[in-house]
């Protein structure tokens, strides 16, 4: 074997394996989330398709040294598979992202087995065979029959478009011009990496072979490695896996039912403590409301009817969550904890946009659910204001869609006049346990849903 090709083609190919070990034992320590989304999935079942790709390479370069290429058939199983993964992996982002969790999807595709991912996928069966069947039946190879290829590049072009159209499809939510830069830069170094890996192949091994440049570029598989860097450095950051929040029903010990339901929207109550929130919170969650109350229209089935009677919690605070469980009486409602330690339900206060991911994602899956947010001024000792009310600013739009309620708990002492203001904007606003008093009073008086009772301000 040549230096050249050992330097330029099986050492590249060697260190690639090394990197997906790695990446491979990362995803299982770190990010035991993958186990879990659909999009985790997605990711290893591509890089093992990427692992055993490179195996036959490196296979082939130390059996057959003369021949660099790589065989036809497998580069074009390769750049199919590889670009309906890619639009696989960006659905579930965007077009099918309410189904993030794995059970969650797999009931979903039995009840729609023709969506987008099964018909591209079918597509690209059909390439494959239309592929194999022509290179086995023609008497010429296929860098006498570069047309062959046709099909091929239309597969990947097309998946390519469609990778760049879903994201800028998603004008419900609005998040990509309000996500911070780092996740912005995140999702670029993901489809870059993930759409550049098979067009490399493409290009270099398929295009180049049909019309008849053999001469091997060295440069081709350092970029392979460059490439699928870009993709772990984004697959690892702490967004892309999303986190599962199961949600329970709370069951007070308690008795009793609750005489009041407090409109749907963004509320910003405003009070030294979070003792006088988190109370409301608890009331909210592990009292029912009382049997007689009227159902609003559009409830018609048993489980909307259930999660009006008896909504479904989350609990985003600074503080303990056992702490948060012992004070409250809290048994299974579930709690993210703003914390720089790793573990289970934690999030960093720096991850702002993963938060508010997971927020909206909860109330997505728990309609009429409940929310209380209790630390924003941890996350303002790490992160901009701007910041922060822009990520607050776009789960008002999942609130009124999910029809649930955000408990914004904060402390007025905390903030400037200026920044308090802004914070209230398209918020109700609750000053103090004297105000939560009223709210609750107003709201079992005039027993309406979804209107803004008198002595309760509006921002």
């Amino acid at each position: 074997m040549e230096p050249e090709q050992l330097l330029g083609d099986v050492l590249p190919r060697i260190v690639g394996l090394s990197l997906i070990a790695l990446s491979l034992v990362l995803i299982y320590r770190v990010r035991r989330e993958f186990f879990i989304v659909v999009r985790g999935w997605i990711v290893i079942s591509f890089v093992v398709i990427l692992a055993l790709f490179w195996i036959y390479e490196v296979t082939m370069s130390i059996a057959a040294p003369s021949d660099w290429s790589t065989h036809p058939i497998v580069g074009i199983l390769f750049v199919v598979t590889v670009s309906w993964l890619s639009v696989f992996v960006v659905s579930a982002t965007t077009l099918y992202r309410r189904t993030t969790e794995l059970d969650a999807f797999m009931a979903w595709l039995k009840g729609k087995p023709v969506n987008l991912v099964t018909t591209w996928g079918a597509v690209g069966l059909a390439v494959l065979i239309i592929s194999v069947v022509a290179s086995q039946t023609s008497e010429k190879t296929l860098s006498d029959d570069p047309w062959l290829l046709g099909p091929v590049f239309a597969y990947l072009l097309t998946s390519i478009l469609i990778d760049m159209a879903m994201p800028l499809s998603m004008r419900t939510r609005g998040d990509l011009r309000r996500l911070p830069k780092e996740y912005r830069t995140s999702m670029v170094l993901l489809a870059t990496a993930w759409v550049g890996l098979p067009t490399l192949e493409f290009v270099f091994d398929l295009l180049l072979g049909s019309i008849g440049t053999d001469d091997f570029d060295p440069l081709y598989p350092w970029m392979m490695i460059l490439l699928f860097l870009m993709l772990t450095r984004s697959v690892m950051s702490n967004r892309f896996a999303s986190m599962v929040i199961h949600a329970e029903v709370e069951m007070s010990e308690k008795g009793g039912f609750r005489p009041y339901d407090i409109p749907r929207g963004a509320y910003l109550i405003e009070d030294e403590t979070s003792e006088s929130s988190l109370a409301l919170f608890t009331e909210l969650v592990s009292l029912p409301l009382r049997p007689d109350v009227t159902i609003p229209t559009g409830s018609e089935s048993a489980s909307d009817t259930l999660s009006f009677l008896i909504p479904k919690g989350l609990v985003v605070t600074r503080m303990y969550p056992e702490r948060i469980r012992e004070t409250s009486g809290l048994q299974v409602t579930p709690i993210i904890w703003l914390t720089e330690s790793t573990g289970d339900k934690r999030i960093p206060p720096t991850s702002v946009a993963q938060l508010a991911d997971a927020m909206a994602k909860f109330m997505e899956s728990n309609p009429n659910s409940i929310v209380l947010l209790d630390g924003i001024e941890y996350l303002l000792t790490f992160n901009d204001f701007n910041r922060v009310l822009r990520s607050l600013d776009s789960l008002n739009e999942t609130v009124w869609i999910t029809k649930s309620r955000l408990l914004i708990a904060v402390n007025p002492k905390a903030l400037e006049r200026r920044e308090l203001a802004m914070m209230e904007r398209d918020r109700v606003v609750v000053r103090g346990s004297e105000e939560i008093d009223r709210l609750k009073h107003s709201s079992e008086r005039f027993g309406k849903v979804g209107t803004i009772p008198t002595g309760v301000a509006k921002g």
